[in-house]
């Protein structure tokens, strides 16, 4: 097999992947750049997707997805069932005017993905490939697993180890043997003096919050399931406040919550309330839990007398309030007086280590982090091959390659 990073060294996002066998051809992720990144490496989307058989989405981070539009007509587009739909309902907002440039044809686009289920494999020719639920903070998100006759490629996608669902990371990866190259995101591993909390340790201090501040507004991601479920079950083991979110929001949630019955009731948000007048009573006796975007919706109560006293929770990335990578909307929008609770969707570098531990890859190919060299500063538990620092490369996987 041959793998070739077309876009996603030496870069957090805009990820492209090329991998192709003796009689077939499959691109993995085709992201856009983030706003702020300073790649000036040129991708032509159409050109490289004319000759391939297939597209594999990992997940649905714009970062990832957002170049789905430049995919040769005719090509497979894949995607989890359920990122796909979350999604759609995300592009619907967005083609809502003075959001985003987001039309009609994007979502017809959307129409066309088919989609595919966890740990069942999709042949395409002679590639074999399964995709393997991981936690990130897109729900629904995907490493993949590529065969062909004895070689094996896994693609890590975006991922993290302090999830909810990633609590037991050596159950997920215990079918996955004698990995002959990993292709693995390091986004942390250049912020290495960071310290990442758990999601379960997250919800544990966001209980303590939401007990003592009467009225509590929290803005995070909206399609960030797992951090709007801790917020959600922390306010539940308080007990006696509304847990309100706009029509959007509640239009997504609904539909985690009536697909995710085999996760027992963690992405059950049946009693998440939009926000109706009838309820503004009881949110100002009471108190409540707020989803906010940067809105005009979400101001108004924000800046309502009614709730003057409140709690204000920002638990995103903090480049967008400050820095080169601000968000002006975001920036203008949150208060100067905020408490920060987030933690990363990505992989610390224990967790990296870890899930090298597991399946012991022969090759390593650094993607999706500021720079390739930082696997230098893992100290993993073998030696490995380590691709180094190149914009564009391929990689020939020999039969008889052995471990160091």
């Amino acid at each position: 097999m041959q793998i070739k990073i077309h876009r996603g060294v030496n870069q957090i996002g805009g990820c492209i992947t090329e991998i192709k066998s003796k009689k077939a051809r499959i691109l993995i992720d085709i992201g856009t750049n983030l706003p702020t990144c300073e790649s000036k490496v040129k991708v032509n989307v159409y050109k490289i997707s004319k000759k391939c058989d297939a597209v594999f989405i990992s997940h649905y981070h714009l970062d990832h997805i957002g170049e789905y539009m430049k995919v040769k007509k005719d090509v497979p587009i894949y995607i989890g069932e359920q990122a796909k739909e979350v999604f759609t309902i995300y592009q619907r907002k967005m083609k809502e005017p003075n959001i985003a440039e987001v039309t009609q044809e994007h979502l017809d686009r959307l129409k066309t993905f088919q989609t595919f289920k966890q740990d069942v494999p999709i042949v395409i020719k002679d590639l074999k490939l399964t995709p393997i639920r991981i936690d990130h903070s897109a729900f629904d998100s995907y490493m993949f697993l590529i065969e062909n006759e004895d070689k094996r490629i896994l693609h890590t996608g975006d991922f993290r180890t302090h999830g909810h669902i990633s609590k037991d990371i050596s159950q997920i990866f215990k079918d996955i043997k004698n990995i002959d190259v990993i292709i693995c995101e390091h986004t942390t591993l250049s912020r290495l003096d960071e310290t990442f909390v758990s999601e379960l340790m997250l919800q544990k201090e966001a209980v303590n919050l939401i007990k003592n501040n009467k009225y509590v507004f929290i803005m995070c991601a909206s399609t960030n399931i797992d951090r709007i479920a801790s917020f959600y079950h922390a306010n539940k083991e308080v007990g006696n406040k509304l847990f309100i979110c706009d029509d959007y929001q509640k239009e997504i949630l609904n539909y985690i919550t009536e697909t995710s019955k085999k996760y027992e009731d963690y992405y059950d948000f049946s009693e998440v309330q939009s926000f109706d007048r009838r309820l503004y009573k009881e949110m100002v006796d009471n108190g409540f839990c707020m989803l906010v975007r940067s809105n005009y919706f979400s101001k108004k109560f924000i800046n309502s007398p009614n709730f003057k006293d409140n709690l204000f929770i920002y638990s995103q990335w903090l480049g967008y309030l400050k820095g080169s990578s601000a968000d002006k909307n975001i920036s203008e929008f949150v208060p100067k007086e905020y408490y920060y609770l987030h933690t990363s969707g990505h992989a610390t570098a224990q967790g990296i280590i870890e899930v090298c531990n597991i399946i012991k890859p022969k090759i390593i190919i650094p993607i999706h982090g500021e720079n390739s060299k930082d696997f230098d500063k893992l100290e993993l538990p073998y030696q490995v091959k380590h691709l180094k620092n190149k914009k564009k490369f391929k990689v020939k996987i020999k039969k008889e390659m052995k471990e160091k």
